[in-house]
């Protein structure tokens, strides 16, 4: 299930506190928030751990509601997409090498971090001749965000509380070796990364001890950036980030030149200015959002914010309150049912090779009866691996005199 509640300096935040000791502080008298997406995780977690325990597939589970909660009273169905996303999880589980499995561990990093403790989504330790490998798997239900296994915070002290929790029993020595795996099935996604004993003990030495004893002793220090701001509670009322924010597009410009030029050339953004300028977007967007939101929900609450109010939007699309009533009354005023109902409609294709796969047939039986449009072209940086598009030179067209 999800990592255990209420450690102040917790391995799925470490990628903030790390990097920005004082987001501790600020965060701390923010309440906690979940999300019908976090929910949703909680769910295929639960599923995922029941099907490793129990020995047996995703789809033994069908149907069964899971998570149910105050704010999610009819909890989260085992459906198709669920069943196909944890069954990818346990397949990468189940065909590691090892001989030791821990499912849903309670991990302790305490010797690096204040009372740090956390629950590691899946553990199996590989005894063989020349070196220990130990397998630290994080399952992701989300796909909004792609995580990458490269140096990743969470599943690096998932890793350093099996050395500290386990290394009595296994004797571990700073050659064996550390793969942290993320899972996010989700998105079709599977990434590893290796590291070793000694340089993960290192890491936490020198970088994880001193930012934790920084956050711990609640240091006023921030480092705003768009991984570490993301998801922080606080980033909506964080003066460094306003700052940071604001300054990180200041800083792309420089000043006018005195000598005479065109001056509309001058006021311009270059294609130089512009290449500096879109990196910076996402992570403004995304804090001009949270900015914006903070304010609303003051505003909610009664404060005034000087030069705004709260005024009634725009009413949303109009629904029935009882189908049943509404079919009836038309009914009788010699409607049809092929007036007032739609004709049924044929499963999407990605959902009719869900129905296939789960029913253990493949997608060769219809995958040529569908078109699929090309994706928009859209920017990218150099490093994104997907093939350049050079455009075809503009042609002027131009009327011919008869």
């Amino acid at each position: 299930m999800t990592e255990l509640a209420h450690a102040k300096l917790s391995a799925s935040g470490s990628h903030r506190w790390i990097t920005c000791p004082g987001s501790v502080t600020l965060e701390s008298d923010l309440p906690d928030t979940t999300s019908e997406f976090a929910e949703y995780g909680t769910a295929g977690h639960t599923l995922a751990q029941m099907c490793l325990e129990n020995v047996c597939p995703a789809l033994s589970y069908k149907g069964q509601k899971l998570n149910v909660s105050d704010n999610y009273p009819e909890g989260f169905a085992v459906d198709d997409e669920m069943i196909e996303a944890v069954q990818q999880y346990l397949d990468y589980c189940n065909g590691l090498a090892g001989q030791h499995e821990f499912i849903e561990h309670r991990v302790d990093f305490s010797n690096w971090v204040p009372e740090g403790f956390g629950t590691s989504d899946y553990i199996k330790l590989d005894k063989n001749a020349d070196c220990q490998i130990i397998h630290c798997v994080d399952l992701k239900m989300g796909k909004g965000v792609r995580v990458f296994a490269d140096s990743n915070p969470q599943g690096m002290l998932y890793a350093l509380g099996i050395l500290n929790t386990m290394d009595m029993a296994f004797d571990f020595r700073d050659e064996d070796l550390v793969n942290i795996v993320i899972v996010q099935p989700r998105l079709d996604h599977i990434d590893e990364w290796m590291t070793t004993v000694g340089e993960l003990k290192t890491w936490a030495q020198d970088v994880v001890s001193p930012a934790a004893n920084k956050a711990w002793a609640g240091e006023l220090e921030f480092h705003p950036g768009d991984k570490q701001c993301k998801f922080c509670k606080a980033k909506s009322s964080c003066k460094a980030l306003a700052e940071h924010s604001i300054e990180a597009v200041s800083k792309i410009f420089h000043p006018l030149p005195e000598v005479e030029i065109d001056l509309k050339e001058a006021h311009a953004l270059t294609n130089e200015e512009i290449g500096k300028l879109i990196p910076l977007t996402d992570g403004i967007i995304d804090w001009c959002k949270a900015l914006q939101s903070y304010a609303f929900n003051l505003m909610e609450g009664g404060t005034t914010i000087p030069g705004y109010k709260l005024v009634q939007g725009r009413a949303g699309n109009r629904k029935w309150v009882d189908e049943a009533e509404v079919s009836m009354l038309l009914s009788k005023n010699q409607f049809g049912d092929e007036d007032i109902f739609q004709p049924r409609k044929l499963l999407t294709p990605p959902n009719m090779v869900k129905l296939l796969k789960v029913a253990g047939e493949s997608d060769d039986l219809i995958s040529n009866l569908w078109v699929q449009p090309r994706g928009k072209r859209t920017m990218a940086t150099n490093s994104d691996p997907r093939d350049e598009i050079i455009p075809e030179p503009q042609v002027e067209f131009r009327s011919i005199e008869p």
